[in-house]
C-alpha cells in the first residue's frame, strides 16, 4: 500500500499514528524528495543508528523513526531520502535496471513489491515533485490495519491506491 502526501510532515504525522496504533515499524516505509540542489552544501550522516541530515530545511524526524535507509541520486531530480525496509527494494531495482529499464529506481522498486506499473511510475513522479509517500508492506494484515488507519484519520489528505 502506498499513501501519498502533499508534504512530509503530513507522512510523519502518518507514520507515528501507524505505529502508535501497532503497525510494526518493520512494515513501514517513507520516501521524501529533498529540496532541488542548490548552493548550500547537505550532510547526510548516521548517529546512533539512524540518517540524520543537517543544513537545510526538512522532517528529519521522519528519517529519524524508521529503521534502514538510503539517499537516492538521480540527475536532474531532486535528491530521494529513502526510510525503511523499501530502501534494499530501491538498490535491489537499481541493481537489476535491466529488469525494470522503463522505470526508475523507486517505480522499479515499488512494481518489484506488486504495484502495477503505471501506479508505480506516477508515486515516482510524485515523489519527484516533493511529495511523501508512506509505503506500508508486509504481512496482509499490517497493511490492512494500516489502510484502515490512514482511511479514516487522514481522509482527504492522501492517496492511497488499491
Amino acid at each position: 500500500m502506498v499513501a501519498v502526501f502533499d508534504v512530509a510532515a503530513d507522512a510523519e504525522t502518518a507514520v507515528s499514528e501507524l505505529r502508535r496504533q501497532g503497525v510494526e515499524p518493520g512494515c513501514l516505509s517513507v520516501v521524501a524528495a529533498d529540496e532541488p540542489s542548490g548552493l548550500t552544501p547537505v550532510s547526510y550522516y548516521f548517529e546512533r543508528g539512524c540518517l540524520r541530515k543537517a543544513a537545510t530545511q526538512g522532517s528529519r524526524r521522519l528519517l529519524e523513526s524508521l529503521p534502514a535507509c538510503a539517499v537516492l541520486i538521480v540527475p536532474g531530480e531532486r535528491t530521494a531520502l529513502l526510510a525503511g525496509p523499501f530502501a534494499a527494494s530501491v538498490v535491489r531495482a537499481l541493481e537489476n535496471e535491466g529488469l525494470f529499464a522503463d522505470l526508475g529506481p523507486i517505480a522499479g522498486a515499488l512494481y518489484s513489491l506488486g504495484i502495477p506499473r503505471d501506479a508505480a511510475r506516477e508515486y515516482e513522479l510524485a515523489a519527484h515533485q516533493g511529495r511523501a509517500l508512506v509505503i506500508v508492506h508486509g504481512r496482509a494484515r499490517d497493511v490492512a490495519q494500516a489502510r484502515s488507519i490512514l482511511a479514516a484519520r487522514l481522509e482527504g489528505k492522501l492517496q492511497l491506491n488499491p
